[in-house]
């Protein structure tokens, strides 16, 4: 079995995948973890993630709604790469309201939702 750790450092190659364009690869190793941890909401945010960065909007938002936000919707991280999604898209008012609350908060979401706000005004 995986530990945290190894989890972890999964998610973290995958994540820096999707940011040098290996879509393909970033998700299969999503879905791995998501083998051995189903629902797990940080895959499931870098599935999103995934699709955020080849511009497929909708199914980001799908994935962040319907598989994490619908579970814990309070999550704050979920709530910051939702507002980047919409970001990103070009959908700034709605990326406003999802940031703001996020933003005043002392997290590292809280860091990147202010950040975001910044590049919407």
């Amino acid at each position: 079995m995986f530990s945290d750790s190894d989890i972890s450092l999964l998610l973290d190659v995958a994540n820096a995948a999707c940011h040098k364009g290996h879509v393909a690869d970033a998700r299969s190793i999503y879905e791995g973890v998501l083998a051995v941890r189903p629902g797990f909401a940080p895959a499931r945010l870098g599935q999103a993630l995934s699709h955020a960065v080849v511009n497929e909007f909708a199914e980001a938002e799908r994935i962040i709604n319907e598989e994490v936000l619908a579970e814990t919707p309070e999550d704050t991280d979920a709530k910051a790469l939702l507002g980047l999604t919409y970001f990103l898209a070009g959908r700034d008012e709605e990326a406003r309201d999802v940031l703001r609350p996020v933003a005043e908060g002392d997290t590292p979401a809280a860091y990147v939702a202010r950040g975001l706000l910044e590049g919407i005004r």
